[in-house]
């Protein structure tokens, strides 16, 4: 006879205890923003230069609003990165994000199909490294965590290939003979 229990005990995801990402976090998403700031703010003053009725009508507009864009948008990046935070665990690894939508993604080991250690060149210059773990069946990576040194990455694979091959290892089995 199928007897299907009520578990009533279930682990609270808010009582992970989270690491925070490095210290060059803020400055790499800063970095990154900025690389798509200042080509923006160039082809705005150069749309300016060679169209003089459109540089009247929004000078005002640009004056103000990008840089407050700009602000806003650092404003956000540093809420954001220190919200953000990883955890490792014997059997998954836990992301948290988001400052107004907050998401917290727990991926399981045992479901963790390939990895990708992935380093830009603002990340190899600061020294930082972002980690892709896939699952099965999924083109795009299941969890992508940003922001981590180089060494919490290449430990962070390390220990989740360790977990696979614990669990894939031929298990000893006594025979009589």
């Amino acid at each position: 006879m199928f007897n299907n229990q009520q578990i009533m005990d279930l682990p609270a995801h808010s009582a992970i205890s989270f690491k925070s990402l490095s210290d060059k976090a803020l400055l790499h998403t800063q970095l990154n923003w900025l690389t798509f700031y200042i080509p923006l703010i160039g082809v705005l003053i150069a749309v300016c230069y060679f169209n003089e009725a459109f540089a009247e009508s929004a000078q005002t507009y640009l004056l103000i609003g990008m840089p407050v864009l700009v602000a806003v948008s650092m404003l956000y990046n540093m809420v954001s990165i220190r919200l953000q935070g990883f955890a490792v665990r014997n059997h998954d690894i836990a992301f948290k994000k988001g400052v107004i939508w907050q998401q917290v993604t727990v991926l399981p080991l045992a479901r963790v199909q390939h990895m990708e250690i992935h380093q830009g060149p603002i990340e190899r210059k600061l020294s930082l490294a972002s980690i892709k773990l896939f699952s099965a069946g999924g083109v795009s990576a299941d969890l992508q965590i940003s922001g981590l040194t180089h060494d919490d990455c290449k430990n962070m694979r390390q220990f989740v290939q360790n977990y696979r091959q614990d669990d894939t290892a031929p298990q000893a089995v006594l025979v009589d003979e």
